[in-house]
């Protein structure tokens, strides 16, 4: 949609807020704004259901403001001729230099002066001339250099049928302007005032309407400025909220790294210590490996090379070395696949920073001598105790998950019992 008031600030009084030129035939639409007939020409008529149509009932759209305006009968062609509009295009044109006034009374010399009385342009011979006849020697003549503002350069409306004759009277019945001979001949028997008359009855309705629009306008304009109030109000409110987004993202970012510190962390500490389990039970599969290789080598020559006398004096020796390995504890370490340990993102973690986190790993170990026991003041033997075994792992973190149930052993302090 356009913007009226850009659009209507950036044009000057002569010009066609349309092509930007000034004006050529300038009609008034019924929102009041003015156009060129030629570029109101180019603009494509429609009816009420929206499509184009040669008939009657057409309307068109502004450009300046976007309003649907009806236009009459006959078209762009009846719209009211913007008198104002031509009296600025004049201006323009005479003070720019680019446009000579032709006298209104003989036609070829140059317009100098302006009679107020028989509103017309006249050149310095004809306003001499105007100087010394009886009947306009008293006429007001004004330099159109110093004309002030507010008159008119244009020259008197005269009738389409009857040129010389000036359109004074205005038939109410047809609201029509005419002159005197259309009044007696096309006008007949209608009712006909002077247009000085019906113009001041009209001006004093305008007049009325106006005072009536202006509270209005206050009230518009009064509204607009508490629009543009909120506007900044809210341009004010969005920086501080922005602010605040900002500090708030900021913190949860660095609490987001810090979480995620932990959790690599977590996964280093959970993998080392498997890896040294895993270490010690390798050392001590490879002893164990290492001292049954030696025995069985051993007995193996001993039962393939030995003599009979060196076979008796050492098989109790090697009988009771492979009794040893045998029953020695073969008890390990429990295998643990490496996806034991994994990463769970919707487990709640905790607060970091305030925080709350999500996401825990899975598979730490429980350190017994990080864990707490709360709650045990007096423990009777063969009797129930209540307490709170606060399992953590290894770096003093509480596991808040896991499900296993821990074996706990109560023992007294020095007895061991």
């Amino acid at each position: 949609m356009s913007d009226p008031e850009t659009k209507s600030a950036t044009v000057y009084p002569a010009q066609c807020p349309q092509c930007q030129e000034l004006f050529s035939d300038p009609r008034i639409l019924p929102c009041l704004h003015t156009l060129c007939m030629s570029c109101l020409n180019r603009l494509e008529p429609f009816n009420t259901n929206g499509k184009l149509t040669q008939g009657v009932n057409q309307s068109i759209l502004c450009p300046v403001c976007d309003s649907e305006v009806a236009l009459p009968p006959g078209g762009v062609t009846e719209l009211v001729p913007d008198m104002l509009a031509q009296e600025e295009v004049l201006l323009a044109l005479y003070r720019s230099g680019d446009h000579e006034l032709a006298c209104d009374l003989c036609g070829e010399g140059r317009a100098e002066k302006r009679c107020q009385d028989c509103k017309v342009n006249i050149c310095e011979f004809c306003c001499q001339a105007h100087r010394r006849q009886t009947r306009t020697t008293r006429h007001l003549l004004l330099s159109l250099q110093n004309l002030p503002p507010g008159l008119s350069l244009s020259p008197v409306p005269c009738c389409n049928l009857h040129p010389l004759e000036e359109l004074c009277l205005f038939c109410e019945p047809c609201s029509l302007p005419c002159c005197r001979d259309c009044a007696l001949i096309k006008h007949r028997g209608h009712v006909v005032r002077p247009v000085s008359e019906v113009a001041g009855k009209h001006r004093e309705q305008l007049h009325m309407a106006l005072k009536e629009a202006e509270p209005q306008l206050r009230e518009l304009e009064a509204a607009m400025q508490g629009v543009h109030s909120v506007k900044e109000a809210m341009h004010r409110r969005a920086e501080v909220l922005q602010g605040e987004v900002e500090a708030f993202t900021e913190k949860y970012i660095r609490a987001v790294r810090e979480h995620r510190s932990r959790l690599l962390r977590d996964i280093d500490e959970a993998i080392r210590r498997r890896q040294q389990t895993l270490s010690l039970q390798e050392a001590r599969i490879q002893q164990q490996i290492s001292d049954l290789r030696t025995a069985t080598g051993f007995t193996k020559g001993l039962l393939d090379r030995g003599p009979d006398l060196h076979f008796i004096r050492t098989r109790s020796l090697v009988s009771s070395r492979i009794t040893e390995l045998g029953v020695r504890d073969q008890r390990m370490v429990e295998m643990e696949e490496a996806t034991n340990i994994q990463f769970s993102p919707q487990e709640e973690a905790g607060q970091c920073q305030g925080y709350l986190m999500y996401g825990a790993v899975k598979g730490r170990e429980v350190d017994p001598e990080k864990s707490e026991v709360r709650g045990v003041q007096i423990a009777k033997v063969g009797k129930v105790s209540n307490f709170k075994l606060i399992c953590n792992d290894t770096s003093g973190n509480s596991l808040r998950y896991g499900g296993q149930c821990p074996r706990v052993s109560i023992l007294h302090q020095g007895t061991e019992r």
